[in-house]
């Protein structure tokens, strides 16, 4: 959005130097560029034949907006000295100028169709002979170019729109499931306080973005500018209710059926049917039928104590995680597996599943079963759909 506004802005500015042609109007304001003029001036000055043409090659190498650069102090140092622009020199410095101008802007458009009508405009400028002429051929500039700029501003509003959109149906979903889910933690005599206050912000903040959205797509006669302005403030509610959303989530943690923070203390046990997945420093030990196991090593030095268990295969006897070293895959195991890490990342899907967990870390349990740590049992979360799918991608 900030981008679109300095597009705004050099729009803006290019169209008042334009004005600065036609006879009622007047620069206001040359002094930035004094010190370079007499820079200039003084080199000049002492330049012979040689040196002229030297310049003119520089000049012919320089880049479009360099070009556009030099065009522009020269005009600006002559208009400062002859408002009139009625003298041979200043028409042509307004002519150099205007074909600057217009050479900047095919460059910055882009666009077959301005590009021809600019092309057109700049065989007037070679054919004027007076400031009229000129100022005709600037005001037509002029209405090409706020033309370009609102075309382009209002793509970006659109899409910009469109992405916005995107996030707060995403959001409104997302505002939906928490509503269930604090519904069901309260049918279960959980106190929710916290998270309806909570959830009240967030739905608040997510309104206020489409609020805000709506009067940028309405416009009112506003204009481009506040139409901007209005998707800025729609991504500021946004960035709140995404705020909002963190601290939920993370006061869901403490709630949530079947998902459990170790933080160092105390050993979490675990006994049921479905997929267990445990993720941080720990030392895990487990006895599970037609189980597969994945074993994501991130620090390169996991321990797996499998000897008492079997497996019909293994990615680790064809030699695949000594190659690219992603994950240790077992299929069909049953058993005693130990396995200690300090970045791991476990997932076990099977039945008859009997885990004891030490260390630190977060753990997920999804399926038929209980867990129990620090002397307070729940049961595993229901499973969806999602779950046996997300564990397929991890095993291959």
């Amino acid at each position: 959005m900030k981008d679109t506004g300095m597009k705004l802005f050099a729009c803006f500015a290019m169209a008042i130097m334009l004005i600065s042609i036609a006879p009622a109007a007047a620069i206001a304001d040359a002094d930035g560029i004094q010190e370079k003029i007499q820079d200039r001036d003084r080199i000049n000055a002492t330049m012979d034949m040689s040196g002229n043409e030297i310049a003119t090659q520089l000049r012919q190498n320089m880049t479009v907006r360099e070009r556009y650069g030099e065009a522009t102090e020269n005009f600006l140092r002559i208009k400062a000295n002859n408002s009139a622009l009625n003298t041979e020199v200043a028409i042509e410095a307004t002519k150099e100028y205007l074909n600057s101008t217009i050479d900047i802007m095919i460059e910055t458009l882009d666009n077959d169709e301005y590009t021809e009508e600019l092309n057109a405009i700049k065989e007037d400028v070679a054919d004027a002979t007076t400031r009229a002429e000129l100022a005709e051929a600037a005001q037509d500039i002029r209405d090409i170019w706020k033309e370009a700029c609102e075309e382009r501003n209002t793509s970006a509003v659109t899409s910009i729109n469109n992405k916005m959109t995107a996030v707060i149906r995403t959001s409104q979903a997302m505002a939906l499931r928490l509503e269930n889910e604090i519904m069901r933690m309260e049918a279960r005599g959980e106190d929710v306080t916290e998270l309806e206050g909570l959830l009240e912000q967030y739905n608040a903040h997510i309104a206020e973005a489409e609020q805000y959205q709506e009067q940028a797509r309405s416009g009112n006669g506003q204009g481009q500018m506040q139409s901007v302005q209005n998707m800025r403030q729609a991504g500021t509610s946004m960035r709140q209710a995404n705020g909002v959303l963190e601290e939920m989530l993370m006061e869901l943690k403490q709630y949530r059926e079947g998902l459990v923070t170790l933080t160092g203390d105390g050993v979490l046990s675990a006994e049921g049917d479905g997929i267990a997945v445990i993720s941080g420093n720990f030392t895990m030990s487990f006895n599970a039928d037609n189980a597969t196991l994945v074993i994501k090593d991130m620090a390169g030095d996991a321990e797996v104590d499998i000897e008492d268990a079997t497996y019909g295969y293994s990615n680790i006897d064809a030699g695949n995680s000594d190659v690219d070293n992603r994950a240790y895959v077992y299929h069909n195991l049953t058993g005693d597996v130990i396995i200690e890490g300090t970045r791991l990342t476990v997932t076990l899907r099977g039945t008859d599943i009997t885990l004891d967990v030490e260390g630190s870390g977060n753990m997920i349990f999804t399926g038929e079963g209980t867990y129990e740590v620090e002397g307070v049992e729940k049961e595993w979360t229901a499973p969806e759909v999602d779950d046996e799918e997300n564990t397929e991608e991890n095993d291959e």
